[in-house]
């Protein structure tokens, strides 16, 4: 069986509502971190788990598009001004099919700017709501 490569230029993004509609040719990289929270207790028999809560973070790089008919970072700007404790969907589909739906809450992108030369830059890091990221196939 060959192996399959998948590069960021697999993935496609989509957000719900007014929040852009070109974000694919925008996003330099886009990364779902989902982590456990796991205590470990050493009992008399070995080690015991619990786990206390699972989270997930999304973090997307964009070229910026202020001023832009449409803008993504002007819609993600004002979802935090605005509906900062409402959320917003984000589905993310591989070239092979698989897709990874979750729950954000909106955030600033830090830094805003660039340095010279480079085109500017949105760095956005988002909270997943509860942790939750719907996989499928």
């Amino acid at each position: 069986m060959a192996t399959q490569v998948i590069t960021g230029r697999d993935i496609n993004l989509s957000f719900s509502g007014s929040l852009g509609t070109d974000i694919d040719a925008q996003a330099l990289s886009a990364t779902l971190t989902k982590t456990i929270d796991r205590q470990t207790y050493q009992t008399l028999d070995g080690e015991a788990y619990k786990t206390t809560n699972v989270e997930a973070e999304f973090t997307m790089e964009l070229l910026a598009d202020w001023g832009k008919t449409n803008s993504v970072c002007e819609a993600l700007w004002a979802a935090a001004d605005n509906t900062p404790d409402s959320t917003f969907t984000v589905t993310m589909t591989v070239t092979s099919g698989h897709t990874f739906a979750f729950d954000c809450l909106p955030a600033y992108p830090q830094p805003v700017g660039g340095t010279a030369p480079d085109a500017q830059t949105a760095t956005y890091t988002f909270k997943v709501s509860k942790g939750a990221v719907t996989e499928s196939l």
